[in-house]
């Protein structure tokens, strides 16, 4: 089973490749939550550690240690799921725990992602790929008091490979997608 919904307004490669990225990380990483977000259009490499803001014009990001969820606002929110695994199989659940919700930009300076797992994998993509002729995949990992986290832009004018990257090299990512399969990890 894929992860990501492919809708009529993206282009099925940046799905496509999208999902090979995540499989490696699933494989690389072995988290056991998986939460998936897709957001209505392309955002940009801003989003990546951004907190919010704490007065009207002072916008913060993190960059130390305790990351918090992405301040996207749930109107962009076109699809949120969660996954479990148990066993070795990954099994979808009703996430308990909605990660986007109306709230003031300084509110969300307090929502971290360890309060919703010490030991997950949260994954933001873009919709609308084919009329943008570009996509975005943002990854935060959380494992005990380890993160990471790095976003990754493909477009079609390269043929829905690398075209830009933070927080991970582009030759990593791009190796990735030229691999043949997505992996072995089975989903229910």
């Amino acid at each position: 089973m894929k992860l990501l919904t492919e809708k009529q307004n993206d282009n099925r490669n940046f799905i496509l490749n999208c999902e090979k990225i995540i499989q490696n990380r699933i494989n690389l990483w072995n988290s056991t939550d998986i939460y998936i977000t897709r957001i209505d259009n392309w955002f940009d490499g801003k989003w990546m550690n951004y907190a919010g803001t704490e007065l009207h014009a002072i916008s913060s990001w993190n960059f130390q240690d305790i990351l918090t969820i992405p301040p996207f606002h749930p109107n962009r929110v076109e699809l949120s799921e969660f996954y479990q695994k148990t066993s070795e199989q990954y099994v979808k659940k009703e996430n308990q725990n909605v990660l986007h919700i109306i709230q003031e930009s300084k509110d969300n300076l307090k929502r971290y992602i360890s309060d919703f797992s010490t030991d997950g994998l949260f994954i933001w993509y873009s919709g609308n790929s084919k009329t943008n002729d570009r996509g975005t995949l943002m990854l935060y990992l959380i494992k005990e008091s380890e993160t990471k986290t790095f976003y990754i832009t493909l477009t079609g004018k390269k043929n829905w490979n690398v075209s830009q990257t933070k927080g991970v090299l582009r030759k990593e990512i791009q190796s990735i997608i030229e691999e043949s399969t997505i992996g072995n990890t089975v989903y229910n």
